[in-house]
């Protein structure tokens, strides 16, 4: 039996009487732009907001990508310019360091000292030989004249130490607070020796025979007796007073000298034989 065939006639025409409908509606809105051009403007202003919302988080996150590249711009300059800064602030400390220098040179040149005939040498201080001592070398040796055994004074005329090795182009300074060797000084009309202690600042006056009281501020000097040093050479003064017990007197010193803090140094040609340092006197044995 033949199929009953189903009449689409109806349908169609009513799809198409929509579908022209649709187009009128939208040629009438887009006041003659014509169906593509109203159909993309429908488009769009479904579009519109999904567009809005998608700008709201990708802007951000462009502008968070360009801030960190520039952020990393930022940081390579400010590396640069605290590297110049540091470069600028070496340069300023080596400028003041060799301004101090050359005052401790000028004020070593006016000294006037009282050793007649005897050949002064100035001589840089350029480091020490360890940290944990307190010798430090110089930059002038056996080639200028400075020897083993020569006494080294500071800027203001005051006893530091004395040369203990010597060569070309160098030489090496233990100062008084370092020295194990004691040195024969003077306190008034009274002589003793003065000891380093080791790992301080101050030293120790000893004086033997017939001892007298001493007062803080009395000057301690060189004695003429000692064989190492010139006599009459600023050293120290007493810290505080003391009183002698029996025949001996024990005091505290504080040297003038601090060989921490200097930068340059004249070296006298005292004129003793290299060995004679050693026979100065052990700590507590007077000397010369």
């Amino acid at each position: 039996m033949r199929e009953q065939s189903v009449d689409r006639t109806v349908p169609v025409a009513v799809t198409l009487v929509v579908l022209a409908l649709v187009v009128m509606t939208f040629d009438v809105r887009a006041d003659g732009r014509g169906v593509v051009g109203t159909f993309r403007s429908g488009v769009n202003q479904v579009l519109a907001p999904f567009q809005a919302a998608a700008s709201a988080v990708v802007d951000p996150l462009a502008d968070l990508v360009d801030g960190i590249g520039d952020l990393a711009g930022l940081r390579a300059e400010n590396q640069a310019l605290r590297a110049r800064l540091a470069a600028a602030q070496a340069e300023l400390a080596s400028v003041e360091d060799q301004l101090e220098r050359l005052e401790v040179l000028e004020a070593l040149l006016d000294l006037e000292l009282d050793l007649t005939e005897l050949t002064v040498t100035h001589a840089n201080v350029i480091g020490r030989t360890d940290s944990f001592d307190l010798s430090f070398r110089i930059d002038k040796g056996e080639e200028s004249g400075v020897l083993a055994g020569h006494p080294v004074l500071d800027q203001n005329g005051y006893l530091v130490g004395r040369v203990v090795e010597s060569w070309r182009g160098g030489a090496i300074v233990v100062p008084l607070i370092g020295d194990r060797n004691a040195v024969t000084v003077g306190v008034g009309d009274q002589t003793g020796t003065l000891s380093a202690v080791i790992g301080s600042d101050e030293m120790v006056l000893e004086v033997f025979e017939t001892a007298r009281p001493v007062r803080a501020g009395d000057q301690v000097v060189t004695s003429p007796f000692s064989a190492v040093f010139p006599p009459s050479i600023p050293v120290g003064e007493i810290i505080e007073d003391a009183e002698p017990e029996g025949q001996a007197l024990t005091a505290r010193v504080r040297p003038y000298s601090d060989p921490t803090r200097l930068r340059a140094v004249a070296v006298v040609a005292w004129p003793i034989e290299p060995a004679v340092p050693a026979a100065e006197g052990e700590a507590g044995n007077p000397g010369g």
